[in-house]
């Protein structure tokens, strides 16, 4: 089925689905870069379609199921388990833009302010991270549509992938969590940081920032036991960079570890 017949379906304007805002600017301050990633969610075509977003809620159900079998070890392993849960229920499906986008828009001025700048860089991050995911998802969820199945498999979901033709984009999606992860990990180091961030929390929150000051907390937390985040992201970012790998071939099975 067409692009064409596809946003017919779920009654989409087609002048709507291609005003997807232009990647960021690296030379953005970090306030500019969050408002961009704002920007990018509110463009997510489920907005307002009930349709569509139930399944994308299917597609990422599937994927964390399959991200939890193939990081198995990870999360068997006490050393590793509190980041790889922070990496699945946080960053890929936890962070929740509605609640940021509002935040964002009556409280931004005032956390450029609170906040340490490198801190709101990693924040940046995380929501450029979190809109992309999204965009990822949506196509995935509009071919299923598409082809008619509502309860898809591992199986479909490979078909889509390749259909989809994300290789590009998914890996620009583990450059950004592997800078996420190393953002957080460095910053938790610096004493300075840290401790101007735990002075900021109820200024943060009395200006409607808890969203974002909780979600950052949360990946300082996981990261201050470890001696480096270095070892988690190589093994998970390096698994799912072979089966990307895996997708570009003809391997039947590419979700097998």
């Amino acid at each position: 089925m067409s692009r064409t017949a596809v946003a017919e379906r779920y009654e989409l304007n087609m002048e709507e689905t291609d005003m997807l805002p232009p990647r960021i600017d690296e030379t953005q301050t970090a306030a500019d870069r969050i408002r961009h990633g704002i920007a990018r969610y509110r463009c997510w075509q489920r907005q307002g379609n009930d349709a569509l977003n139930a399944q994308v809620l299917v597609v990422q159900q599937l994927q964390i199921a399959r991200l939890r079998r193939t990081h198995e070890s990870l999360l068997a392993d006490d050393r590793f388990r509190p980041i790889t849960e922070f990496f699945l229920c946080e960053i890929y499906a936890g962070l929740d833009l509605d609640e940021l986008a509002r935040e964002i828009e009556k409280a931004l001025p005032v956390a450029t302010r609170m906040l340490p700048d490198s801190v709101l860089r990693t924040a940046a991050i995380a929501v450029e991270a979190n809109a992309l995911t999204g965009e990822l998802d949506e196509e995935v969820a509009l071919w299923l549509h598409a082809a008619g199945i509502t309860e898809p498999t591992d199986s479909d979901l490979i078909a889509a992938y390749r259909r989809c033709d994300q290789d590009v984009a998914r890996r620009e999606q583990m450059r950004l969590l592997r800078e996420l992860g190393l953002g957080l990990d460095r910053y938790v180091r610096s004493r300075l940081i840290t401790a101007t961030f735990k002075m900021a929390a109820q200024p943060a929150k009395m200006a409607g920032l808890g969203g974002l000051y909780d979600f950052m907390g949360k990946g300082f937390a996981v990261m201050k036991p470890m001696k480096s985040v270095a070892d988690f992201l190589d093994d998970f970012l390096g698994r799912e960079a072979r089966i990307l790998d895996k997708l570009n071939t003809d391997c039947d099975d590419p979700f097998a570890v």
